[in-house]
């Protein structure tokens, strides 16, 4: 089908969320974690329900993959194996993101984790067809020195196998307004800024990220029906990254019917389509565009112009942006002027 065949960015994609069920396995064994035999019961500890009823529920399948991800090795082979997944289906560019102080401890420093993924990434996108790299999460819940911490990393490895930083977690117990010095330092150090906002409701949460510096927006669901603040998002070319699955399991919309894909779709605002974890939601790039091609009747053409805006707004280097725009200008040429 066309939708298979066309060259996917993806933007939104938490590597701890989207390793591939084989591989937990593998690292299950290695880190000497029971797990079911079953295959069926396996995926209950790593997959969210597709009823899920909260935010709070769909985080409980992190657990596992997190104690999963203890040593150097671990996080090589799932940066390597999540990218390799990825280029499977199609995927020609994708910004991958975690926070490397969840898993830090006293014999595994963040720089080491930080490295060892970036071998992975290095090793994946030389072996396979697709360029990556990696965003790195503050998270909402640490001490401001430790989100610091995390920004200084991002600074030490920008460009080197990181292009941005991302704050993550709870939403609404921790708002933006709580991290405006990390946002603004970041911004002051010039490194690409995405941040989780307006997942669970929080439109004041969207506002402040613009305020702060934001390139882009991570869900941004909680502006829907809000004209003034999606023109506002255009006015300052500010992306937002659609998590279509994802956002229904975590009832930051009930139903689809209610999904404001294109509403802000048709309005102007930059969006792109992502899985956010792919595992978690046991869900692909081919599978969120199908949704859409299913529930919205998206065209080829409007599949061709996300990707495109996607790249547009990514944080990756222009040389890449300039070779995958024209493997969808081939794409377009093939299935839609033929």
């Amino acid at each position: 089908m066309w939708l298979e065949r066309l060259p996917k960015v993806e933007l939104h994609c938490h590597l701890d969320g989207s390793i591939p069920v084989s591989v937990l396995k593998k690292l299950c064994l290695m880190e000497k974690i029971v797990i079911p035999k079953e295959d069926i019961a396996f995926r209950k500890l790593i997959e969210a329900r597709q009823d899920c009823e909260s935010l709070t529920e769909y985080l409980q399948a992190f657990a596992l993959p997190l104690n999963c991800l203890k040593t150097e090795d671990a996080f090589f082979i799932a940066s390597y194996e999540t990218i390799k997944n990825a280029a499977e289906e199609g995927t020609r560019y994708l910004e991958l993101r975690f926070a490397p102080l969840l898993s830090e401890t006293e014999n595994l420093p963040a720089e080491k984790i930080i490295e060892a993924s970036i071998a992975g990434l290095q090793k994946a996108t030389k072996e396979h067809h697709i360029d990556a790299s990696f965003i790195l999460c503050g998270m909402r819940h640490f001490h401001e020195k430790e989100n610091m911490r995390t920004l200084d990393l991002a600074k030490k490895y920008l460009q080197h196998g990181v292009c941005g930083l991302d704050l993550a977690g709870d939403e609404s117990a921790f708002p933006n307004a709580h991290f405006e010095r990390y946002f603004r330092k970041a911004v002051q150090y010039d490194i690409p800024l995405t941040i989780h906002s307006g997942e669970c409701g929080s439109v004041e949460n969207i506002r402040l990220a613009i305020q702060y510096g934001a390139k882009r927006i991570g869900h941004g669901i909680a502006m829907r029906g809000d004209e003034n603040l999606q023109q506002e998002l255009i006015k300052h070319g500010i992306g937002v990254e659609m998590c279509p699955s994802s956002n229904l399991q975590t009832k930051a919309v009930q139903n689809l019917v209610c999904y404001p894909f294109r509403e802000f779709f048709e309005r102007g605002v930059l969006i792109s389509i992502n899985t956010d974890n792919r595992t978690v939601t046991n869900t692909t790039m081919t599978k969120e565009l199908q949704l859409l091609y299913t529930y919205f009747d998206i065209t080829k053409q409007e599949a061709a112009k996300m990707m495109k805006q996607a790249l547009n707004i990514s944080f990756g280097q222009e040389s890449i942006k300039k070779t995958i725009k024209q493997e969808i200008n081939a794409w377009e040429k093939e299935f839609i002027l033929q």
